[in-house]
């Protein structure tokens, strides 16, 4: 069964992996991702590629902005090397056409899913098409590629949002990275009946400097979960380089996160969209931590998937 045909089957368990490209002009950083991905070749149905820009988000950046290796690229080389299925990201909004991309992306990469994003901010004017426009135009010309979003809990109208795009052609949704349930719950119980695939997105933090760099990310993340993740390790961020620091906060987020996978299956709607799993390496430093909580989550995950189709 391939990918495709896994998004939209409901005793299928299918989980991502999703690694930032490395930095560009640095042919020993390809290499030593396309070894990270080799890592979890068994353990994953795809990588997940995510673009990355400069962005302005009208607050400092809590690191400096490294330019990246296209994702269609390093996309390509995991495929022909170790033959996985990869999912890109691509911002739609920044070119007025996007068909030139798709057409390369298809026939140079061999690449076949495609997370459509929007712009960061509704305030700017881009000159590209929104996410359902480019959708609709992806089809109109015959592309058979399988697109998806990214869905953003905790934003106003955000069911309403999801459902449009899966009307218009997206059957699977990257959630941002989940500290919470209630929103991602509240989103699951309103999309009930959405013939989608929703992943939930988890990355691991082991250090005080990973919740600076996910806030400026835009992730939702409670006002008090530094002092929860850091609570008996010397204190929030001055804690950094205490024995244990990092053990301890990475023991806490995985903990966190195996309570928000069961939450949400526990309170699933009558006809949910089904549920995925995506586990997200935000950085070098967190790379083992994200190998070990992919381990934990997925055997949950695939538990509980388990689980539900029993009772189907």
């Amino acid at each position: 069964m391939n990918l495709k045909e896994k998004l939209l089957e409901p005793s299928q368990p299918v989980i991502f992996f999703e690694m930032v490209p490395p930095a560009a002009g640095k042919p020993e950083a390809m290499d030593a991702s396309l070894a990270e991905a080799e890592k979890v070749r068994h353990r994953v149905d795809a990588i997940n590629l995510p673009e990355i820009h400069d962005e302005d988000r009208n607050q400092p950046r809590s690191a400096k902005f490294v330019k990246r290796v296209d994702p269609g690229l390093l996309g390509a080389r995991i495929r022909r090397q170790l033959e996985m299925e990869v999912v890109v990201n691509r911002c739609v909004v920044r070119e007025a056409d996007p068909i030139p991309w798709f057409r390369r992306t298809e026939a140079e990469h061999d690449i076949h899913h495609v997370v459509l994003v929007g712009g960061e901010s509704s305030r700017i004017q881009y000159p590209g098409p929104n996410v359902s426009e480019a959708a609709r135009r992806v089809r109109e010309a015959g592309f058979t590629t399988t697109l998806g979003g990214i869905s953003i809990p905790s934003r106003v109208h955000e069911a309403e949002r999801v459902r449009s795009k899966a009307a218009a052609g997206l059957s699977f949704f990257t959630t941002q990275v989940l500290f919470d349930s209630n929103d991602i719950v509240w989103l699951l119980q309103r999309l009930n009946g959405v013939e989608a695939r929703i992943f939930l997105s988890f990355a691991p933090v082991s250090h005080p400097r990973d919740l600076e760099f996910l806030r400026w990310l835009g992730a939702d993340i409670p006002a008090d979960l530094d002092r929860f993740l850091l609570a008996g390790s010397s204190d929030a961020p001055d804690s950094a380089g205490v024995p244990g620091t990092e053990t301890t906060c990475f023991d806490r987020s995985l903990d966190l996160c195996q309570r928000i996978l069961m939450d949400v299956f526990d309170n699933l709607p009558p006809d949910p969209p089904l549920i995925g799993l995506n586990i997200e390496h935000i950085n070098k430093r967190n790379f083992v931590p994200a190998i070990r909580m992919l381990e934990k989550l997925s055997e949950l995950y695939h538990h509980l998937v388990s689980a539900r189709a029993s009772l189907a």
